[in-house]
């Protein structure tokens, strides 16, 4: 029965263990995500207070009108770095939740295996079959687990490369935006 206690506590503990693992895990996240919030509403301020100083204290019409492209373009860039960030936070929480997932799952299914064990090595005569069937779960449970940690790490990798040919179109397109901001700019100058 002692044995049995001690096994209940550790159970009790592992539990514990794991959800406050977790629990640490999100938190962390969320605090990355609120600290680039913070980080990029303070620059993006500080930037737009700047380029609108800037544009004030131009006299020439078009140059100030012009302010509303000086400000924009900018802008978007800073939005696909922001998306960026987001995308790596979001990564790596969930790769830090699956790593404590699957610490639990290997503490549980040893657990489990032990159980079977101990109940194999005093179960009644005739039992073989509840014993192997029991065996035979705990082998589909593991290649189940498997399966779902393969196809979650694939769609972890083609959401980031997805979000890397997103980023790379995406400053393509605000480069070429630059430099149409740039051509009608000289005629107006001149």
């Amino acid at each position: 029965m002692a044995d049995f206690q001690a096994q209940v506590a550790i159970a009790q503990q592992a539990n514990l263990d794991f959800f406050f693992g977790l629990a640490g895990s999100m938190l962390e996240g969320d605090e990355k995500l609120v600290r680039l919030n913070l980080d990029t509403a303070k620059a993006t301020l500080a930037d737009w207070y700047q380029r609108v100083q800037d544009g004030l204290s131009k006299q020439n019409g078009q140059e100030v009108t012009g302010l509303q492209d000086a400000l924009a373009l900018p802008s978007a860039e800073k939005v696909l770095t922001y998306e960026r960030r987001v995308a790596e936070i979001a990564s790596s929480t969930q790769t830090q939740l699956a790593e404590v997932v699957n610490a639990r799952y290997q503490e549980v299914n040893r657990q489990v295996q032990w159980l079977v064990e101990n109940v194999a090595q005093n179960a009644p005569l005739g039992s073989e079959a509840a014993i192997a069937f029991l065996k035979q779960a705990i082998t589909l449970a593991n290649t189940a687990q498997e399966s779902v940690q393969k196809a979650t790490k694939q769609v972890v990798e083609v959401a980031q490369s997805n979000l890397e040919a997103t980023t790379k179109a995406a400053t393509e397109m605000t480069e070429a935006a630059e430099q149409a901001v740039e051509m009608a700019a000289k005629p107006a100058k001149q």
